[in-house]
């Protein structure tokens, strides 16, 4: 009698245990479509840029990510910029490149259509014509609001946390002329697989991060970042003395 009381015991045991399985196999299922946030991306991306066209300025890191491995240009070659932009489309930053493999800080002013360059030898800074300038046409806020105004193929990833704030992941593809203005230049005509970072309580861009090469020449795995922050922050730029 003892044994079979202890066989049934068991059974009993491992019928509840299957049962309590099932159970989860079909709610947890349920749970995660019920937690699951659905946020149609199109108005999230228009109110980023009405938000966007409105603040006084921001800081910024531009970086181009190259994998290990690629091939070093014999030219020269953008590896980062830092700085402000301010509403009036200023720009002061310091930019690290690469001139025939031997890497370079320079600083950079931009105000209005007049751009300057120190010089690192003398330490001088010199007026350059946009198109001997190093950064080009490169426009970080009005390439930014064109990114979000012409986003093609757009879906929603989710919500994520960029510089400790809730953000809203949207994803979709960048035509090359839009990317022009970020990349400085571009000579491809491939869309750009694109990935834009929102705020959900302030609909600011806080990070923006572009797929694939800007020239033929660029490695086919290379991609850019812009990570925003002193968002609505207004820097004076004036031309360097």
């Amino acid at each position: 009698m003892r044994n079979q009381a202890q066989s049934h015991a068991r059974s009993t045991a491992v019928r509840a245990a299957l049962v309590f399985v099932v159970l989860l196999v079909i709610l947890l299922p349920l749970s995660a479509c019920g937690g699951a946030k659905s946020v149609d991306p199109k108005p999230v991306l228009t109110q980023a840029s009405t938000n966007m066209k409105k603040i006084q300025g921001f800081h910024f890191v531009y970086e181009v990510h190259k994998p290990a491995n690629a091939q070093p240009s014999s030219g020269l070659e953008i590896n980062r910029i830092t700085g402000d932009v301010n509403s009036k489309g200023d720009m002061q930053a310091t930019i690290d490149v690469t001139e025939s493999g031997i890497p370079l800080s320079l600083k950079f002013v931009a105000v209005g259509q007049t751009q300057y360059i120190q010089n690192p030898l003398t330490q001088k800074f010199q007026s350059v014509a946009v198109k001997d300038s190093p950064v080009g046409s490169l426009n970080l806020n009005a390439g930014t609001i064109r990114i979000l105004d012409q986003l093609g193929g757009t879906s929603y990833v989710g919500e994520e946390k960029k510089g400790g704030v809730q953000t809203y992941h949207i994803a979709g593809t960048a035509a090359a002329t839009d990317v022009a203005a970020i990349a400085g230049a571009v000579s491809t005509t491939a869309p750009f697989p694109t990935d834009i970072w929102i705020g959900v309580s302030d609909s600011l861009v806080y990070e923006v991060d572009i797929h694939g090469p800007a020239t033929t020449t660029e490695d086919k795995s290379i991609w850019r970042s812009i990570v925003l922050s002193n968002l609505n922050t207004f820097v004076d730029i004036k031309p360097p003395q």
